[in-house]
């Protein structure tokens, strides 16, 4: 059974990304670990800290309430979904989030992009940058207004770097939707991209999952990656892209470049985030 961190921070992005959590859980089995994180204050002699914060269990209880009110209000049963509740006061939000999932034992994070407060345009700013900088597990970021829906079709965009290592991760997961999977790479005709490409074409004919693709389309430089990457998306008929960070990995090049390569760091699909090794 997977174990999800879910952290929120009640904005109405948050809460989406708790229903996106919900349904998740319920198609894979998986158990959630809902989080929210007190911004820490440094009272002054006048007021005492307890005049801040509820107790430990008050606070707990205000998350149970109110994703248990959520889940009604879309008329979803809480007893179909294994969740755990977590409050604590930190405040440094990325750090707070990464320590709650190891501490948990957590497969993955999964939070919503464009939160308000600590959460403010999460993906896009410092805190889930610096989460996928730091973290060594996934991190699925869900767009603000996206709905789940059953995922059968998969988009991982490569550099075809460590392909074979990756595909280890890649297709387990993918076989747990019964999903297709489209290896994406784009091809600007360097020196050892022929190679490249044949070498990646027998990785992925010698996998046992029959469901996987690659997919070579001409790099366009005059666009950025993000711009290629997204001219090829299809909403449509894919519920979910995938990319590695890591050193040299494409999603450093997209998070460190211009404003038009951080559209698709707004993404219309979920994006799942691994961290590639050195």
């Amino acid at each position: 059974m997977l174990k999800i961190l879910v952290p929120t921070d009640y904005s109405p992005e948050a809460k989406n990304a708790c229903l996106y959590a919900y349904h998740f859980a319920l198609y894979t089995n998986s158990r959630l670990v809902l989080y929210h994180s007190i911004p820490a204050l440094v009272p002054s002699s006048e007021v005492p800290l307890e005049n801040f914060y509820l107790s430990d269990s008050e606070e707990e209880n205000l998350l149970k309430d109110g994703f248990q009110q959520l889940l009604k209000e879309h008329q979803l049963e809480i007893s179909k979904v294994q969740v755990d509740y977590v409050v604590n006061i930190r405040n440094l939000v990325a750090e707070s989030i990464h320590e709650t999932a190891k501490v948990y034992d957590c497969d993955f994070i999964l939070m919503g992009t464009h939160g308000a407060s600590g959460f403010k345009k999460v993906f896009l700013g410092s805190n889930t940058a610096r989460l996928i900088g730091m973290s060594t597990m996934p991190v699925l970021a869900i767009p603000a207004k996206y709905k789940f829906e059953s995922i059968y079709h998969l988009v991982y965009a490569s550099d075809l770097e460590n392909l074979e290592e990756e595909l280890a991760i890649l297709v387990p997961f993918t076989e747990v939707f019964h999903a297709a999977l489209e290896v994406v790479y784009f091809d600007y005709a360097g020196p050892n991209s022929e190679e490249k490409m044949l070498l990646a074409k027998e990785k992925i004919e010698g996998q046992k999952y029959p469901n996987i693709k690659l997919s070579i389309q001409k790099g366009n430089s005059l666009l950025s990656l993000s711009e290629n990457l997204q001219k090829h998306l299809n909403p449509g008929n894919t519920q979910m892209l995938i990319m590695y960070s890591g050193q040299h990995g494409w999603l450093d090049k997209l998070t460190l470049g211009s404003n038009s390569q951080k559209m698709v760091l707004e993404p219309i699909l979920p994006i799942l985030v691994l961290h590639k090794r050195d």
